[in-house]
């Protein structure tokens, strides 16, 4: 890694419009519920914060 380039943290915001568009496209391919259900596949559970 240059130094130039930052080290991504887990949890860390988008730094610059490109990360944004980056994670635009991401979202754009995220898949529905019944999508994944017609290919077998488990949808990510949901979490909550207990307290």
């Amino acid at each position: 890694m240059s130094k130039d380039e930052k080290q991504i943290e887990n949890g860390s915001m988008a730094t610059s419009f490109e990360d944004v568009q980056a994670l635009g496209k991401q979202m754009e391919k995220r898949r529905e519920e019944a999508e994944l259900e017609r290919v077998g596949r488990d949808q990510d559970p949901e979490q909550f914060d207990d307290k």
